[in-house]
This record gives structure tokens, sequence and C-alpha cells, in this order.
């Protein structure tokens, strides 16, 4: 039977920025995607028997709340009837990390599914789908560099240097990001923040000035134990490192010209990555 294959990137925020808590209790948010060379692996096969997932490398994500899952629901009710497939995710990306890996698993599956059984599903459906799933599901579909506004899901590709390597280390542990969020929320004062991202974006001629997240203090105060993670990268000599998203994943930029540090160790438990920008997004065959 007919098969597709989707890999999914991770992302990271070089910016996040969060202006207001709306009534519906999202929060307005500007923010800096920027896809990355970390990807996980969605097979979707047709199938004559019932939906069957299978996870590699995670099985705690085998369970009807999957986004993958919620995204073949979501296709669904659009075209009206049931989709037997068999799904096979492999990841690589950490979960609840930061990085967006349920987001981006989300996008491939509902362009694999549009792709392996034809259906008439409109790119415009497809990102009311994404909206209706998730804030940030709607960057993958296009990856990149983009400025996300709203709740993350209005998306402007906009173009910036590429030319650095990422150092990713996460300490093994997830992180709520609705529990980040409400915690931030006590803070405000209900009048909105104004926006500065695009003239950041105007004013920067370095990506590498560009960095800041408005989540970092709040996860670190929730998460203690995530402080000694940028504190680490920085005694290693690694200059400009921020945290992604929510956490507790941070990410150290090593302009091009600049060395990794060789002389580093961290705990056995934390993982530590390399990946580069990626300049696409989903990628089908």
């Amino acid at each position: 039977m007919r098969k597709i294959r989707a890999t999914t990137p991770a992302k990271i925020n070089l910016f996040l920025q969060v202006l207001d808590r709306r009534p519906d209790g999202y929060h307005t948010i500007e923010t800096l995607y920027q896809a990355i060379s970390l990807r996980d692996e969605l097979i979707v096969e047709k199938s004559s028997g019932p939906c069957k997932l299978d996870v590699i490398g995670a099985a705690q994500l085998k369970s009807d709340d999957n986004l993958v899952i919620r995204a073949l629901r979501w296709m669904e009710d659009r075209v009206g009837c049931r989709i037997p497939v068999k799904i096979r995710l492999t990841k690589q990306i950490p979960i609840a990390a930061g990085l967006g890996g349920g987001s981006s698993n989300a996008a491939g599956m509902l362009l694999a599914l549009r792709e392996l059984f034809q259906f008439r599903v409109s790119d415009q459906d497809l990102r009311t789908g994404a909206e209706e799933l998730g804030a940030d599901i709607t960057f993958f579909f296009s990856g990149g560099s983009a400025v996300g506004e709203g709740i993350g899901e209005i998306v402007t590709p906009v173009k910036i240097a590429s030319d650095y390597r990422i150092m990713l280390v996460n300490p093994g542990f997830p992180v709520s990001t609705a529990r980040v969020y409400r915690e931030f929320s006590r803070n405000l004062t209900g009048n909105p923040v104004e926006g500065r991202l695009w003239s950041v974006l105007r004013e920067s001629t370095d990506v590498c000035d560009i960095l800041h997240n408005d989540l970092q203090p709040v996860s670190e105060s929730l998460y203690p134990e995530i402080l000694e993670i940028g504190k680490r990268l920085e005694d290693k000599g690694f200059k400009h490192v921020l945290m992604s998203g929510s956490g507790p994943t941070f990410f150290a930029l090593v302009p091009r010209g600049e060395s990794i540090p060789v002389n580093f160790s961290f705990p056995a438990e934390w993982i530590i990555l390399e990946a580069s920008p990626e300049l696409n997004g989903i990628v089908l065959d």
C-alpha cells in the first residue's frame, strides 16, 4: 500500500515577547521562529484496518491525545469520513522541550494525509486546521525564518542570517507551557505591551543581537534546575545563549568562523544536540 514519509523539523525561538493575555486564555505574542535541522520522521500508510500509531523513541506519546492523532481526527471531520492509516512516528526532537516537536508532527500529518489520499483540502483549510490544533503549527508548513504574531499563528517569512551553528542542551525532563504562561500572567497589568520585534529586526545586523525571551525568567523560577543549563553554557565559553520557547531547552549560537568549545561536559541525563538553521519546513517523499 502507498505510504508518505514526512520529515518534520524542530524550531527555536530567537525572540519571544508576550504582549497581552486574551479573554480566551491564550497570550498575544511576537516571536521569531527559526526551523532547525533536528527532525522527526513520520510515515503514514494506507490501511485496511483501524488507525494504528507506533511511536519510536517516546512510547509515552502513543495516545489519542497525540497531536498526530488529533490532526487525523480534524482531517476526518473535514472530509466527512474515517481515514484508515498506519502511522509510525520516530522521535528525535525531545518532548515538551520548547522545540515545537509535537506541532511540527501535526503539520506533517496534515500535509501527509492530503497528499496520500489526494484530498481536496486547500492550503487555507490546512491553516485553519493548524490554528484549531495549536498556536505554532502553521509555522511548520513553511519553516525557515518567520515572525509569529497573534498567538503565533500569524506567520510572516523573513530573511535573517543563517551562517551559524546551534548547540542544543535539554535537561531530559519536560516543562508545562501552560504552567509557565499562567505564572507569567501574574505580572501582567492588563495594559497590552507594545511589540518591538519588527524594529529589532530593522535595526539588527547580526542574528546574535536579536536574542530575547520573556518566558526565560519565569521558567527558571518554576524549574530552578534549568538555571544551571544557561550558566554552564556560558561558563564553557558559549557567548550567545537563550532558552527556547517555554523551555527547558537552551541553545547557543556559534557564528561561522568561531569554534565550538571542545572542553565541556554536562550531566549524563542531559541531551546534547548540534543543529543548523533549516530553510525548509515539512519535507514529503
